[in-house]
């Protein structure tokens, strides 16, 4: 076939119209010979515009102004994704924190809660005498019965008995004198302690002062004034020639820093100054009950007192409570995010170190690593607001907790 020859001298018009016609033939085969493009595959475009789409995040914006192709980031960010779908939501769960559930009363203000009682009862003789309708001993049972029902839960007591030995006659004094006997050592078991109140007898002499020795022993050191409180009940003054008074002030002031509460039993005026005298050394209250009323009227003011305690000592379990609560969350929380961090960055690092021993042609490793990192930041940045935002919750707990127990007194 013949070619016609083209120059700037030849028109076109002079062409030779079988050579057209060969040309136009041939444009197509030769286009293609030539490497025109073929169409884009669909998938792969749309997953590229997809990923360009998507806005790039300070880490990214960083490796670009580092240098880093615009290619290499989106792949990097491609890489990473399915090593980063845990769930992290599970890592914080919110604490479940609680109020105190608080006994209301009547106005009175209350002192430290109670963290050991020591209740000391007369055994002497003149226990078997009366007030109003009941026996004195009858009245000491169901005191001392009051006083452990109305111990704040968890609260220990024992129980001590002095005079309940020998007789009340001179020949039976040496043995009463020195009868000090722990009926019921500290302990939380209230069945126990009632029982051990029912078996108190009226017997001998009032040796008061071994009896407060004794339930001071019950004790422990302490540096709260009043949160231990030794109880009292008789009908007597001392008759064994000891110094209650001297005693109840060193339990006072000393090591126990103790109360000394006394409740007697049909005293007369001579006798309940004498008393008076004790409990006032000993930093506490004396009641003298000589009727069924003024005997009520004790007890009340007791049971306010226990009541007083127990709210306090409620109030003081929630708040540890939900500082427990709050503490385990965050521990919890903070193990958590941790985890994801270690399993995260292990997993897709080890994939990638795979992949590249083969040949697989990948973004840098450190760009890997810098979206790595900036997403586990923002974890951290997490972890650190959920537990400011716990700690404001149990504070804001414990303020309602404690605004509630003073509203109750």
């Amino acid at each position: 076939m013949r070619f016609a020859r083209f120059d700037r001298e030849q028109p076109t018009k002079g062409m030779d119209m079988t050579a057209i016609r060969s040309l136009a033939c041939l444009l197509p085969l030769l286009l293609t010979a030539c490497g025109n493009p073929a169409a884009p595959d669909r998938e792969t475009s749309e997953t590229a515009s997809s990923e360009a789409e998507q806005p790039f995040s300070p880490a990214e914006r960083l490796l670009l102004d580092g240098g880093a192709s615009e290619a290499d980031v989106l792949a990097a960010r491609a890489f990473i994704v399915p090593f980063t779908q845990t769930d992290q939501t599970s890592c914080f769960g919110e604490p479940e924190l609680r109020g105190a559930n608080l006994a209301a009363g009547n106005g009175t203000t209350g002192g430290p809660s109670l963290t050991r009682v020591a209740i000391a009862v007369d055994g002497s003789g003149s226990m078997a005498g009366r007030v109003g309708s009941r026996t004195k001993l009858e009245l000491a049972r169901e005191a001392t019965m009051s006083f452990i029902d109305g111990l704040p839960e968890g609260v220990p007591a024992s129980l001590t008995v002095f005079g309940q030995r020998g007789n009340n006659s001179d020949a039976g004094k040496a043995v009463s004198c020195g009868g000090i006997d722990i009926l019921a050592p500290m302990s939380v078991d209230k069945a126990n302690l009632k029982a051990a109140a029912s078996r108190v007898q009226a017997v001998g002499w009032t040796p008061l002062a071994a009896g407060l020795r004794a339930a001071q022993q019950q004790l422990s050191v302490s540096s709260v004034p009043g949160e231990q409180v030794i109880y009292v009940v008789s009908d007597g003054i001392e008759t064994c020639g000891g110094d209650p008074v001297a005693i109840a002030r060193e339990i006072n002031r000393g090591s126990t820093r103790a109360v000394v509460n006394i409740i007697g039993f049909g005293l007369p005026t001579g006798e309940a100054a004498a008393l008076q005298s004790v409990a006032g050394a000993g930093g506490g209250r004396f009641i003298n009950v000589d009727d069924d009323n003024s005997y009520e009227r004790a007890m009340a003011g007791f049971r306010e007192q226990m009541r007083l305690s127990e709210n306090a000592v409620s109030a003081s379990v929630a708040k540890n409570d939900n500082v427990i609560a709050t503490g385990a969350n965050v521990t919890d929380a903070v193990q958590c995010t941790g985890d994801i961090v270690a399993r995260e960055t292990a997993s897709a690092l080890a994939e990638y170190d795979a992949r590249q021993s083969r040949g697989e042609k990948l973004a840098p490793r450190y760009q890997i690593v810098a979206l790595l990192r900036e997403r586990h930041d923002a974890l951290t940045a997490r972890r650190d607001a959920y537990s400011n935002r716990a700690g404001s919750a149990r504070d804001a707990a414990n303020a309602a907790v404690e605004a509630a127990r003073r509203a109750a007194q």
